[in-house]
């Protein structure tokens, strides 16, 4: 049932777009950067929230410890791909430990691609600010991904996506935080 669904989510999580390309061109070097990008950030972000959760949560009696190794991945890839996108649930979120919260919330706060059923702030946007950051550490002139340029224009949509995105989320938690009296996390 886990894997159907996370077949799902991945689908209605990577865009109509990527999806148009997978199936047209069917090779990596001949998709559009977009398609590129998109595929590529988000195995990386399902890789990264598998391991993270599974490392987290591995000695937590309420979430995974106890259970076969194969359930335990099984979970933590389930958790990392509906983490992002639709948000269903086959562990005890309440019983997690904070730090795997805080790693989940940022996770949510990327979303999916441009043009899916997904939220957040777009896996394509937090691709192009890891680009132009590179770009930048590396003295590069240009921001480019895969052989093709960056416009700067671009960067720039995606540098203000992201800082308004943290502003807001940051105010809208602490605000929330102070009027409804919970814990921050």
């Amino acid at each position: 049932i886990l894997s159907g669904v996370a077949l799902l989510i991945i689908l209605g999580g990577i865009s109509y777009s990527v999806l148009v390309d997978l199936v047209r061109h069917r090779r990596f070097n001949r998709f559009a950067l977009d398609s590129r990008l998109v595929i590529f950030m988000s195995l990386a972000l399902w890789v990264l929230g598998t391991v993270a959760l599974f490392l987290f949560e591995l000695g937590n009696d309420a979430t995974l410890k106890g259970l076969p190794l194969n359930q335990q991945l099984m979970d933590s890839f389930f958790q990392s791909v509906s983490g992002r996108t639709a948000g269903f649930s086959s562990i005890d979120f309440g019983a997690t430990e904070q730090h795997t919260n805080f790693f989940f919330i940022g996770l949510m706060f990327i979303g999916g691609a441009s043009g899916s059923t997904a939220s957040g702030i777009k896996v394509n946007t937090v691709a192009v600010i890891l680009v132009a950051v590179l770009a930048s550490i590396q003295s590069r002139p240009h921001v480019e991904a895969f052989g093709r340029e960056i416009s700067a224009r671009q960067v720039q949509r995606a540098l203000t996506i992201g800082v308004l995105g943290l502003l807001a989320v940051f105010v809208v938690a602490v605000l929330l935080t102070l009027a409804e009296g919970f814990p921050f996390i």
